[in-house]
């Protein structure tokens, strides 16, 4: 084991007791042109590693969120295993720095690639699992997203914010009031402008555009949530 690699388990907060899991984790696809005959690229632990992630994080939501129900629940989830935040957990571990690829010391090597950083997190995460146990891997994974509650807040201010309007008023009236409905489309094909309106029950409650059905809906709930408090959703 290099002393790199004995760094990077001190980022990772936990010891690997078969350390050759560790480095099959960081071991991107590409490698394998010049790899010893035993070693195996990270493509199996990833897959492994993916469906470990999600049941942390879905445990993790039910554990800490009682009241939300299992719609809301499924977009906190997939706010937080997207591949944008999986990438920025891999750049915060340095993982980089360590994937093993066929040109590891040029500009344009396959590590430097977004979707290789991923993978690699992925993978030590299954090569965690199979190291230790569920609940051992949980305990390191989780604080890689320091404080996990308030990354999922900046998350969804950022990027959900039909999932955040959604939250704000399951409580009140359920998760089956809110109505996105397209009221205009222009534009030619390859640029296409969409117009919705955002009905909360009965009530008509904002308007968005965009370039496409989703960017147009995204619009209209940060509409509502800009004006939330000047509603009465309970007669909607």
């Amino acid at each position: 084991m290099s002393m790199d690699l004995s760094a990077l388990q001190s980022k990772l907060g936990y010891q690997f007791k078969k350390e050759s899991l560790l480095v099959q984790s960081l071991t991107h696809p590409s490698y394998m042109v010049k790899a010893e005959k035993e070693e195996r690229s990270n493509q199996r632990l990833e897959f492994l590693g993916d469906a470990v992630l999600e049941l942390i994080v879905s445990e993790y939501l039910f554990q800490e969120f009682p009241e939300i129900r299992e719609g809301p629940l499924t977009q906190f989830r997939s706010t937080l295993v997207k591949g944008s935040v999986l990438v920025e957990l891999a750049d915060g571990l340095g993982l980089s720095n360590h994937i093993r690829t066929n040109r590891s010391d040029s500009k344009s090597s396959p590590k430097e690639l977004p979707s290789a950083r991923e993978d690699a997190l992925e993978a030590l995460i299954g090569a965690i699992y199979l190291d230790s146990d569920f609940l051992t891997t949980k305990a390191v994974v989780i604080p890689w997203y320091g404080d996990l509650k308030e990354r999922l807040h900046n998350l969804n201010e950022a990027h959900n914010p039909k999932g955040r309007l959604q939250e704000k008023l399951q409580r009140q009236l359920g998760n089956d009031q809110i109505r996105y409905t397209i009221i205009s489309e222009s534009g030619p094909s390859h640029k296409r402008e969409f117009e919705v309106e955002l009905f909360v029950g009965d009530l008509s409650c904002g308007k968005g555009m965009g370039r496409s059905k989703k960017e147009a809906e995204e619009e209209a709930a940060r509409s509502v949530l800009g004006s939330f408090d000047t509603f009465n959703f309970r007669h909607a």
